[in-house]
């Protein structure tokens, strides 16, 4: 789980601990089903399956309370349905789950009347009333007060006695779902829908054709394998990617900037939520980097589903030569490079025609600024 941030002076002898909980964690989802459970039924459970608030987390208590919220000790059943409601609406809107856990000073639980010492019981009526004072004063600080729903048990299980508190916005009012929101739409409508509906063989993608067939041309002949992700692929992802580049480049460089804008936003929101702890650095360090990762595996993909486009369409042609030639005698054709050489000759091979490929562009980039130079002088020597 995530690093706890310490929350001290919120109220005279309380120690909260906050953890968050993104919406798609199984912490999330176990609390969501945990709500609507029958808690005489968990009484009766033995201690290895008992009560459990966040089951990764908490452990097993021996002893708690029934859930209560800011407004109720005890939900009825409808209630508790109706809070299930919020938490799910809130897990479907991206927010963050804060799970807050506040320990108390028995000696000052004492000197308030809550607690007493000699016959260890606990007046929950006015922990609840403390629990609600130091969740006000909580929510009112993280401006959380009028856009949150939260639920809470008491437990008993420790020396201290601390109380569990789970609490989401339904509807958040934070950027950070909407975020989340628009990187995805980024990658997945405004560009990779996009090239999906755009040949590579158009007359303005034609700089991408050579490199286009070069892949094909190498593709493994097995084509249930032409996915981005098949270990066969691995070297031509270089090249793919460069296919992903170019066309990124050409046509959706407002795109991708609004992209790296929106995930350096994103990094920054994780790292305040999750600390900078050691183990929790890697919730936030590579998501940027895994981002675009996703970018470029689905732009390939759409690459190779263009491909295998490509493909059908080249055997139906072959087909029909073939009939023409030999009758109703169907030819043996090869489609493609033969494929039972290692992975690393293929690599090699490809390499030295990508680069044979490169050089022919810039030689005749070359030839084209030759002749506007000479076009450039014979105009000035004309006296335009």
């Amino acid at each position: 789980m995530s690093k706890a941030i310490n929350r001290t002076n919120i109220v005279p002898g309380v120690v909260v601990k906050t953890k968050f909980i993104t919406s798609h964690h199984k912490a999330f989802q176990q609390y969501v089903e945990y709500v609507d459970r029958d808690e005489a039924k968990q009484e009766e459970r033995s201690v290895a399956h008992s009560f459990s608030l966040y089951q990764d987390y908490m452990g097993n208590p021996d002893k708690t309370s029934s859930l209560f919220t800011h407004k109720y000790d005890r939900l009825t059943e409808e209630q508790k349905a109706k809070l299930k409601e919020s938490f799910e609406e809130a897990q479907n809107n991206n927010s963050i789950m804060w799970q807050d856990v506040i320990t108390f000073h028995n000696p000052w639980l004492q000197e308030q009347g809550i607690y007493d010492a000699r016959t260890h019981t606990v007046d929950e009526r006015k922990l609840m009333y403390v629990t609600r004072q130091a969740m006000s004063k909580m929510l009112e600080r993280e401006r959380l007060n009028e856009s949150a729903v939260w639920s809470a048990a008491i437990h008993y299980n420790t020396d201290n006695i601390h109380i569990h508190i789970a609490t989401v916005e339904p509807n958040p009012t934070r950027s950070r779902g909407k975020n989340q929101d628009e990187i995805n739409h980024l990658i997945r409508k405004e560009m990779v829908d996009q090239k999906k509906q755009d040949s590579s063989f158009a007359w303005r993608n034609r700089e991408l054709k050579p490199l286009f067939l070069m892949v094909y041309n190498h593709l493994p002949q097995d084509k249930r394998q032409w996915q981005y992700s098949y270990n066969t692929i691995k070297p031509l992802k270089p090249y793919i990617d460069t296919l992903s580049e170019k066309y990124i480049k050409k046509y959706h460089q407002k795109e991708y900037h609004q992209l790296i804008k929106n995930l350096d936003k994103e990094v920054k929101e994780l790292k305040k939520a999750y600390g900078e702890g050691t183990r929790d650095k890697g919730r936030y360090e590579n998501y940027k980097q895994t981002k675009i990762d996703d970018l470029y595996k689905r732009m390939g993909n759409a690459f190779l589903q263009e491909m295998k486009a490509y493909d059908r369409k080249q055997q139906d042609v072959k087909r029909l030569l073939d009939r023409k030639q030999s009758g109703n005698q169907t030819a043996r054709y090869k489609q493609h490079v033969p494929v039972h050489f290692s992975l690393r000759k293929i690599e090699k091979a490809f390499k030295s025609e990508y680069e044979s490929w490169k050089n022919q562009q810039h030689y005749e980039r070359m030839q084209r600024e030759t002749e506007r130079d000479r076009n450039q002088q014979n105009d000035y020597e004309r006296g335009y």
